[in-house]
């Protein structure tokens, strides 16, 4: 057997392990995360319909129905990173790709401001779009806002993002449907108690409605 054949079998072996490896790894803490999520959904209210997508390997997608105010629905997905494969892994990885925490929010009465919450990146591009302002946010965030009261209502948000931006991907808030949507990576919010999370979030956008009024 030549180094040429054997090299070839040390590599299918290699990537058979390491897909083994990896999968096994990804169910076990979409488990973990899953039941971490599931904790906090009572704070949420309403009917909540709950799936795996295609395998706890790869994420989990929950829709929460009649949900309690400032929310009327929710679609909460937990996307895994793909670790079965290492290129792909690595790829991924130096793309800034990590377990996400997605939520799609709908309220029961939609904001007249809106704004935008995401990297340093994003801040350049708003800089020259009117009628978006912009300003700095805590954990080297941006934050763009417009139209009536969208200042007062970053303000109003600015507790939670102090306490959660540092896990931060984006954050978007406008007025059509869904009016909420952020993305978070999930691993850095497993110390703190989901029931704890889901309930700063709901005050946060609560507190956030009067001053549009």
């Amino acid at each position: 057997m030549d180094a040429g054949t054997i090299a070839i079998i040390g590599l299918c072996l290699f990537l058979a392990l390491w897909y083994g490896g990896g999968h096994l790894y990804n169910r076990r803490r979409g488990q973990r995360l899953f039941h971490w999520l599931e904790r906090g959904l009572e704070m949420l209210g309403g009917e909540v319909e709950a799936g795996w997508i295609g395998s706890p390997a790869s994420g989990a997608r929950i829709n929460v129905i009649h949900a309690a105010p400032p929310f009327r629905r929710l679609e909460i997905t937990l996307l895994l990173e793909n670790r079965e494969i290492p290129f792909l892994w690595l790829f991924d990885r130096l793309r800034g790709k990590r377990d996400w925490l997605i939520i799609r929010a709908t309220l029961r009465s939609p904001r007249r401001g809106e704004m935008e919450v995401g990297s340093a990146k994003r801040k350049a591009a708003r800089r020259r779009e009117q009628p978006w302002t912009w300003q700095e946010g805590p954990h080297g965030l941006a934050v763009a806002y417009q139209g009536p009261g969208a200042q007062k209502q970053v303000a109003a948000l600015e507790p939670w993002l102090e306490a959660y931006g540092a896990h931060l991907h984006r954050f978007f808030w406008h007025k059509t449907d869904p009016h909420i949507q952020l993305q978070m990576k999930v691993g850095g919010l497993l110390p703190t108690p989901s029931e704890k999370f889901l309930a700063d979030l709901q005050a946060a956008i609560g507190g956030a409605k009067h001053i549009n009024k």
